[in-house]
């Protein structure tokens, strides 16, 4: 994927935007919005929003920075990096070669969580400095924190290919020195991953649906 709007680079790093992403970031101000405002009502509207898209921007900074560690471990490995590009989905790192070692697959997959693990967590600790609860300040960097701890935890499912799935061949591959036994064994657990998920997914639908079902029968009863 392609970016199509251009921010710049960092380490001689393309970064850019695919206009998708005008689409994930609405959302998430959105969502910042609505969970601001139901938290701290006695706020008004301009704080809220402005809050919100400045919380989101950061989020997404704190993408670019759990990607430019990849390719900043891929460049040091002498693997040429074409451009990092924040799509609807996320991030993705453009690497143009394959790592040559499970070593070097090891430790690009895995820097990419790390370093989103040490975000959350210095900004849990800056929470705790940041204020009283109810402030601004200390809502956003708790959000933050909380997100890219999350996002460092999805990233290490081992389903490939995501940062967790790529670790996880990467070990395969030192156990066996077989790379293409590696990639087989690293998608089909990616596949099983994906199985779950689809699986956890429609029980949480329908789940839904039914608690909204009984919400409405209990109002037309009410």
């Amino acid at each position: 994927m392609r970016s199509q709007i251009s921010l710049g680079s960092v380490f001689g790093i393309k970064i850019g935007l695919h206009y998708s992403w005008f689409i994930i970031a609405f959302l998430i101000v959105f969502s910042l919005s609505a969970q601001f405002h139901a938290s701290n009502p006695e706020w008004g509207d301009g704080l809220i929003l402005s809050l919100a898209v400045s919380t989101a921007i950061l989020f997404f900074v704190s993408l670019v920075l759990h990607e430019l560690a990849h390719s900043v471990v891929a460049k040091s490995r002498g693997l040429p990096v074409r451009e990092i590009t924040l799509f609807a989905l996320g991030g993705v790192s453009q690497i143009e070669k394959e790592p040559t070692t499970a070593k070097m697959e090891f430790w690009m997959a895995f820097v990419g969580p790390l370093t989103s693990a040490v975000i959350g967590l210095v900004c849990l600790a800056l929470s705790r400095l940041a204020g009283e609860a109810s402030s601004p300040a200390n809502a956003m960097v708790t959000w933050l924190g909380y997100i890219n701890l999350a996002l460092a935890g999805f990233n290490l499912i081992p389903g490939y290919p995501l940062d967790g799935g790529r670790i996880l061949r990467a070990l395969i591959w030192w156990k066996t020195g077989d790379v293409e036994r590696s990639t087989r064994m690293a998608s089909r657990a990616g596949q099983v991953v994906g199985l779950i998920g689809d699986i956890a997914a429609e029980e949480f639908v329908g789940t839904f649906a039914a608690e909204s079902n009984n919400g409405v029968l209990a109002t037309e009863l009410g």
